[in-house]
């Protein structure tokens, strides 16, 4: 899409004061459906005549003309030719002349549009926008970049729940463990899920030492081969390791589990164990289930469900023979908040959807704006920028601006860019 397309299309050429090559004013009512070159269906009063038809739209008048040679047609019902620069005489249909406009786009800005849309540059001009703009036109666009990316969340969701013979609480459980992968193992930690045999575990969710024997031996991390060679001996000369071993090699056999690769974790250096334990430790504890979250009316409800101490062994180990640490066993507030928001607030938004109670939905998204905002690369540009964030729902609106729209030079949709691209052309009229 050129500028010219951009600007008849984004109804951004009413600031300027339209003339046809003829001296006739233009005032467009309709600016029609866009199909390729073509806006059809529009509607324009040239002078004191209204009329009704197509509106073509090039850079050069010329270059229409070079299409009908190349095409060897008319368009018939074209009212009217929008252009940059009437290079060439006024073309004509059927014996009449059709009425051209020559609309201005600043040097400046038409640069700024073509980089933008057609060179895919890294730089962001319309940064200010964002951190400028009027609160209730920002908070406007933010709410439908939030909603976007809830509904992409909520479509992985139905496929996850097609996969899961649409189980809610085991679909709601693997989001759950993807999620504590927070971030930068999130896929590493679906891989997992996927390998989890929900039908083994409920047959043995009252023993916590088979729980967490197919937690950990799913994952590949019972393997001798997965343990650094420093805490190889501590792991042996352990009794739960050991024990661990033994019941994954029966309940493998009873159920032909089939693990994932412990190569699989070696690409973070953040080791798992802790997480994959706490996962196990949620799943015994069997609060986790969707009818548990939508009955939830504060974040300190859902905190209570996620929050589940560790015991034992994982109270001061980080991995099997590893050094002992000073943690309490409670999972830390930032990392439940990650849960909560990419976890049970789309699942929870989903679920609402799916038995049309507009209430959980509405939950779902004022939790994000009771959660304090995310700390990561996206947030901390958006902050260097001057944009400022004050809860999770706008940063999650920040990240899903930065994802579809600034890292894939989507401009041409993007709400912030029409406001830059009007700013630069009322500021030059």
């Amino acid at each position: 899409m050129n500028s010219i397309h951009y600007l008849w299309k984004n109804d951004l050429l009413r600031f300027q004061k339209l003339n046809t090559a003829s001296g006739e004013k233009i005032t467009i009512i309709d600016r029609g459906v866009e199909k390729e070159n073509i806006f059809s269906g529009a509607k324009v009063k040239i002078g004191d005549k209204v009329w009704a038809g197509d509106i073509v739209l090039h850079r050069k008048s010329s270059d229409w003309e070079n299409e009908i040679h190349a095409k060897k047609q008319l368009c018939n019902s074209v009212i009217l030719h929008v252009t940059m620069k009437n290079d060439c005489d006024t073309l004509r249909r059927h014996g009449e002349a059709v009425e051209q406009i020559e609309i201005e786009c600043p040097s400046s800005l038409e640069k700024e549009m073509y980089e933008a849309f057609e060179e895919h540059s890294n730089r962001l001009p319309c940064t200010q926008v964002v951190a400028n703009l009027e609160n209730i036109k920002r908070n406007s666009i933010f709410s439908r970049l939030l909603i976007e990316r809830i509904e992409e969340k909520a479509a992985s969701i139905e496929k996850m729940m097609k996969s899961c013979e649409n189980r809610w609480d085991e679909t709601l459980f693997k989001m759950m463990i993807r999620s504590f992968g927070f971030g930068i193992q999130s896929t590493i930690f679906e891989e997992f899920a996927s390998t989890l045999d929900f039908r083994a575990l409920g047959k043995h969710s009252n023993s916590m030492m088979q729980v967490e024997a197919i937690f950990f031996g799913q994952a590949g991390l019972l393997e001798e081969e997965s343990i650094p060679y420093y805490y190889k001996d501590n792991a042996n000369s352990s009794t739960y390791y050991n024990e661990l071993k033994r019941e994954y090699r029966f309940l493998s056999n009873k159920f032909r589990l089939r693990q994932m690769d412990y190569h699989s974790w070696s690409s973070s250096s953040n080791h798992p164990h802790v997480r994959i334990a706490r996962l196990a430790a949620l799943y015994y504890n069997k609060n986790v289930s969707i009818s548990n979250i939508s009955v939830c009316h504060t974040l300190t409800d859902l905190n209570k469900i996620i929050d589940v101490p560790l015991h034992g062994y994982w109270y001061n180990h980080t991995c099997f023979g590893g050094t002992e640490t000073c943690g309490n066993g409670r999972i830390k507030q930032r990392q439940s908040d990650v849960i909560i928001i990419n976890a049970i607030v789309p699942m929870l938004y989903v679920y609402g959807k799916h038995r049309s109670n507009q209430e959980l939905c509405e939950k779902a998204e004022d939790y994000l704006h009771e959660l304090k905002k995310e700390e990561n690369s996206i947030t901390r540009r958006w902050e260097e920028n001057g944009v400022a964030i004050s809860c999770a729902a706008d940063s999650q609106a920040l990240i899903q601006l930065n994802k579809r729209y600034c890292s894939t030079n989507n401009c041409i949709n993007c709400k912030f860019a029409y406001h830059y691209i009007k700013q630069q052309i009322k500021g030059s009229i």
